[in-house]
C-alpha cells in the first residue's frame, strides 16, 4: 500500500474564529490564567527594567569612556606606541659676582649606535650583534684603534642603562673622525653622529677649588639618599658647589620618547621635547681676584724658595667681615676640572691622588698649627676674662721656664717689659707663654680651657659651615681622655702654655682663622662663610641669605687687639712692616711661624690673618704655606700682592 506524501505546495488555512464566536488563542487553555495573572505582568515589567537598566549602564560606561576619560585612554593608547628614553639634560650655568660664566653647558659631538640594527636581545635582554653588526663594528674598530669587544661592552651597557636610548661608543670624538663617520654613513651603517650636553669652562682651568667635579651618582649615594630624587645613571656634583648646590643646577634626566611597533621594537626617530633652561647660579667670587690670589700664592711659594725652604703647597682665603662671602679661595697644587670632565683616566687620578693631593682644596680642608696668628685668639680670652687689660705689663724674655722644660723666644736676646699691644705688634713668644700660665693660675682646676673656649666660638674646633664640601673641623686639644690617647701624654699646664702661641695639637684651618679675625673686626659676629650669592631663574635674581653662626660679645679692650694687629703692619719694630711699608692702604695684620716637622721637611709653616683698610675693613685675607718659613717670608708677601689686586692702590 502506497503512503501519500502531503503536497509541499499545499497550505492549511485555519479559521480566524471557532464556532461559537471563540476566538483563537495562542496558548493552551491550561495556561490562560497564567498569562492573564498580575504575576506575569509583573516579571515582564521587571524584565523590561533590568534589560533598560542594563542598556542605560552600557550607555553611562560609553559615555565616561568617550566623554569623561576619553582624554586619558587616548592618551594611554598613544603612549604604548612608544617608550620613554632618559637623556642628561643641561646643567645649570655657574657665574662669577660680575656675571661672568665659569662653568656652562654646551654640546660635544658622540658616536651613537644604533643597537636594533646592529644585533639583537635575547630573551632576558642580553645584546649580541649579528653578522652584518660584527662586520660594521670591526670596520669601526679598526678606524678608531678600539677593540671591536670595547665597543661591544659600550653596546651591551648602554642597553642595560637604557634600553632604548642610542648606545654611546666612542665618548669624544675627534673632529676628523666625526666628519668622517658623517660624510660615510653607508660604510658605517648603524652608527651616526650625535650631540651630547656636557659642562664646558670659558675660563679653562680655572676655579677648581670652588667649582668640583661631576660624576654618575654612586650606588652608595643613592642608598643614602645623597642626592634627592637621583636616579642610577644620572650625573651629580661630587664636590664643590656643583654637588652643593646639586638641587639647584640638575635638573634631572630630559624624558625623551622613541616609537615602537607592536613587538616594542624601535620604529622611528628619538624625539627629545624642548628644554627648559635651569636656573643660573651666581657666586660672591670675584674672577679678577680669584687669578691674582692664584698667582699671589704662586709667588709666596717662590718667595719661600728663595729663602732656603720646600714648600710643598700653599692655599688662601679672601672673605667680606660683614658677610662671611668668599670673594677669593685658592689652594695649591690643584686639579684641571675641564681635563677631568673629558679624560676619565685624569678624573680617576684627581680622585686618588695620595702624593700632591692635588684634589685636596687646603683651604678649608687642610688644618695645621697656627703658630703666633693665634695670639689674638687667646688675647681675647685674657680680656674677656678680666684677667689682663692692654696695659698689663708682662716679661718679653729669650726664654720661659715652666717646671723643668724651657720655651724660647725667637730673639733668644729679649728683654723688656711689654703691653699687651708690643706683644702683639713684636709677637713675643714668651710674654703669651707667661699670657697661658697667668690663664692657667686663675682657675687651676679649667686648666686653661678658657682659651679653647673661646676659640670654639669664633669658629675653630668645629666644621665650617660653609657651602663647599670636604670642610676640616680641626682640632682643639682639650684636657680628656681623647687627648691622652691619641698624645700619649697628659694635658698639663705645659700643654696650655704651648697652646698660647698657636703650637702643639692644635689644627686649624685658613677659613676657619679668617672667620675667627672677621669676627674680631667686625664687633663678635662669626659669619657664615659661603660662595653661593643668588640663584637667577628667568632673568629674576634671588639673593641667598646666609644667617650668621652666632654672635659673641666681645671684651671692650677688642681695641687694643686690632691696634696691635696695625702696628704689627705699620710700625718699624712690627713683624710684618718690612712687607707693607710705603703701602697705601693700612693693613692690621698677624705673622705666624708655626712649628712642622716631618720625615720629609723640616721647614716651618708660613701663616698671614689680616685685615684692611684698618679702620673700615673691606676684606679678610689668610693665606698659609706649607713649609714656607717665617710668615712674613712667603705668607704676608702673598696676601700683600691680593690686597693690591683687590685695591689696586697704584691705580693698576
Amino acid at each position: 500500500m502506497a503512503i501519500s506524501r502531503p503536497d509541499p505546495r499545499r497550505r492549511l488555512k485555519l479559521p480566524r474564529n471557532l464556532p461559537g464566536g471563540r476566538r483563537l488563542q495562542p496558548y493552551s487553555r491550561a495556561d490562560a490564567p497564567y498569562f492573564r495573572s498580575p504575576g506575569f505582568y509583573l516579571r515582564v515589567g521587571g524584565l523590561a527594567v533590568v534589560v533598560a537598566a542594563g542598556l542605560s549602564l552600557l550607555l553611562l560606561r560609553a559615555w565616561s569612556i568617550q566623554v569623561l576619560h576619553g582624554r586619558q585612554y587616548a592618551k594611554d593608547a598613544h603612549s604604548q606606541a612608544f617608550r620613554t628614553v632618559d637623556l642628561l639634560g643641561q646643567r645649570g650655568v655657574i657665574v662669577d659676582d660680575a656675571k661672568r660664566v665659569i662653568a656652562g653647558t654646551t654640546g660635544h659631538p658622540v658616536v651613537d649606535a644604533d643597537a636594533a640594527s646592529l644585533g639583537s636581545r635575547g630573551v632576558h635582554g642580553h645584546w649580541n650583534p649579528s653578522a652584518a653588526g660584527l662586520r660594521a663594528l670591526g670596520r669601526l674598530a679598526r678606524r678608531t684603534g678600539r677593540s671591536r669587544a670595547a665597543l661591544v661592552a659600550r653596546i651591551r651597557s648602554g642597553i642595560l642603562h637604557s634600553p632604548f636610548a642610542p648606545a654611546v661608543v666612542i665618548q669624544h670624538p675627534s673632529a676628523a673622525l666625526a666628519n668622517y663617520l658623517q660624510e660615510r654613513p653607508d660604510i658605517y651603517p648603524g652608527f651616526k653622529v650625535g650631540i651630547e650636553d656636557t659642562r664646558n669652562y670659558p675660563q679653562d682651568a680655572f676655579g677648581s677649588e670652588f667649582v668640583g667635579l661631576l660624576g654618575q651618582v654612586t650606588l652608595d649615594e643613592l642608598k643614602a639618599h645623597t642626592y634627592k630624587g637621583a636616579q642610577a645613571g644620572e650625573v651629580v656634583g661630587q664636590s664643590g658647589v656643583e654637588a652643593a648646590y646639586d638641587h639647584i643646577l640638575n635638573k634631572g634626566f630630559v624624558q625623551a620618547r622613541v616609537p615602537v611597533d607592536s613587538m616594542g621594537h624601535i620604529a622611528g626617530a628619538l624625539r627629545v621635547p624642548r628644554q627648559k633652561q635651569p636656573p643660573t647660579l651666581q657666586l660672591s667670587i670675584d674672577t679678577r681676584l680669584q687669578k691674582a690670589a692664584q698667582s699671589a700664592l704662586v709667588y709666596g711659594m717662590e718667595q719661600a724658595r728663595a729663602t732656603g725652604h720646600r714648600p710643598t703647597g700653599g692655599s688662601a682665603v679672601a672673605i667680606d667681615p660683614w658677610t662671611g662671602a668668599i670673594k677669593a679661595i685658592v689652594s695649591f697644587p690643584t686639579f684641571d676640572q675641564k681635563r677631568a670632565a673629558s679624560n676619565p683616566a685624569y678624573y680617576s687620578h684627581v680622585l686618588n691622588d695620595n702624593v700632591s693631593f692635588s684634589g685636596l682644596n687646603r683651604a678649608i680642608n687642610g688644618v695645621y698649627p697656627t703658630g703666633s696668628t693665634f695670639k689674638p685668639i687667646i688675647s681675647e680670652a685674657a680680656l674677656s676674662a678680666g684677667i689682663i687689660t692692654p696695659y698689663t705689663p708682662q716679661a718679653c724674655t729669650g726664654s720661659f721656664t715652666l717646671g723643668d722644660h724651657t720655651f724660647f723666644n725667637v730673639e733668644r736676646g729679649a728683654n723688656e717689659t711689654m703691653d699687651l699691644r708690643t706683644a702683639l705688634e713684636q709677637s713675643c713668644d714668651t710674654w703669651f707663654y707667661r699670657l697661658g700660665a697667668r690663664i692657667w693660675a686663675a682657675d687651676p682646676a679649667r686648666k686653661a680651657t678658657l682659651i679653647q673656649s673661646w676659640a670654639r666660638k669664633l669658629g675653630l674646633g668645629a666644621r665650617p659651615p660653609v657651602d663647599l664640601t670636604g670642610a676640616g673641623a680641626g682640632y682643639l686639644p682639650m684636657p680628656g681622655r681623647y687627648f691622652e690617647r691619641h698624645s700619649g701624654t697628659p694635658y698639663t699646664e705645659g700643654q696650655a702654655v704651648n697652646l698660647a702661641i698657636g703650637q702643639g695639637a692644635l689644627q686649624v684651618s685658613p677659613l676657619q682663622l679668617a672667620v675667627a679675625y672677621s669676627a674680631l673686626v667686625n664687633g663678635g659676629t662669626v659669619v657664615r662663610p659661603h660662595v653661593g650669592e643668588a640663584v637667577i631663574r628667568n632673568g629674576v635674581r634671588h639673593l641667598l641669605h646666609f644667617r650668621p653662626v652666632r654672635k659673641v660679645k666681645l671684651s671692650p679692650y677688642t681695641w687694643a687687639i686690632k691696634q696691635g694687629l696695625y702696628d704689627a703692619a705699620n710700625n718699624p719694630s712690627g713683624t710684618s712692616f718690612a712687607v707693607f711699608n710705603g703701602f697705601p692702604i693700612k693693613v692690621a695684620g698677624k705673622t705666624g711661624t708655626a712649628e712642622a716637622p716631618t720625615a720629609a721637611n723640616s721647614n716651618d709653616h708660613s701663616w698671614y690673618a689680616s685685615w684692611a683698610p684698618y679702620s673700615h675693613p673691606r676684606l679678610v685675607v689668610v693665606a698659609m704655606i706649607e713649609h714656607g718659613g717665617f710668615g712674613a717670608q712667603a705668607a704676608a708677601p702673598t696676601v700683600k700682592k691680593i690686597y693690591e689686586a683687590y685695591f689696586h692702590p697704584h691705580g693698576s
